[in-house]
């Protein structure tokens, strides 16, 4: 297949899997090619300017979520330190993924999961209407509700993958900013930010939930310091299209 000038090589080896809110959608051959037969080059240029501006609006309620944040540490009587965990990898073992699914990180994501479905299904309960939260979200809410749901379960395959690529080059992988598991917990790190900002949003609206909510809040903090810590090269990694201009 011949490679149009316009296109990204590689842009879908480190996105979020999230087509409907990338805006390099126009650029990406994957996408292309899945939506050749329903989209014109004209309306994905449109729709990519949408999503843009979208996460531009979730970048700034990340400021937000970090403002929550320390209110509560201040509150609670938690020392601005005491808010990073440290991880710390395991000796590669002979079975790496069966190692990486039980790294701390890992099991976070997954009682983050776990945390997510408890906070809606104890909101579904205090609802006098009867309806769900998650099927019938008031309509300001209904797009963090989607960035919630989405990442939810992407965090922890992409943490065991992650971590994998780290046991298996203890001493490059995590220091290296091109090497792919620095480029995989980069995606982590976005999709926690993405989630933290949305929650954020959140936060106001339900008052009778708001211990709940900083929890949420607070682990996923602490889920993404952490990781900043076994993959500190992570934020410099340079993502084809989403973090350096490409003509």
């Amino acid at each position: 297949m011949t490679v149009e000038p316009e296109l990204i090589p590689g842009i879908y080896n480190y996105c979020d899997r999230w087509c409907e809110r990338c805006p390099f959608t126009s650029r990406c051959l994957q996408f292309r090619i899945e939506a050749e037969e329903r989209e014109s080059g004209e309306a994905l240029k449109e729709f990519d300017a949408l999503n843009a501006q979208f996460w531009q609006e979730m970048g700034e309620a990340l400021v937000q979520a970090m403002r929550f944040i320390r209110e509560m540490a201040l509150r609670e009587g938690i020392e601005p330190d005491d808010l990073q965990k440290e991880t710390v990898l395991s000796q590669p073992p002979e079975s790496f993924h069966r190692n990486a699914r039980e790294h701390p990180s890992a099991t976070a994501a997954l009682v983050y999961a776990g945390m997510v479905n408890e906070w809606f299904a104890a909101m579904d309960e205090l609802t006098e209407s009867g309806d769900s939260i998650l099927t019938n979200p008031p309509p300001h809410l209904e797009e963090p509700l989607q960035v919630i749901r989405h990442y939810q379960y992407f965090l922890y395959p992409k943490i065991v993958r992650a971590v994998e690529g780290r046991m298996i080059e203890p001493d490059a992988a995590g220091n290296e900013p091109e090497s792919d598991a620095s480029g995989t917990a980069k995606i982590v790190l976005i999709a926690i930010d993405r989630s933290l900002a949305a929650w954020s949003l959140f936060y106001p609206d339900y008052p009778s939930q708001e211990d709940s909510t900083l929890s949420i809040l607070l682990h996923l903090d602490r889920l993404r310091r952490s990781l900043e810590v076994v993959f500190p090269a992570a934020r410099s990694f340079i993502r084809p299209g989403f973090d350096a201009e490409i003509l």
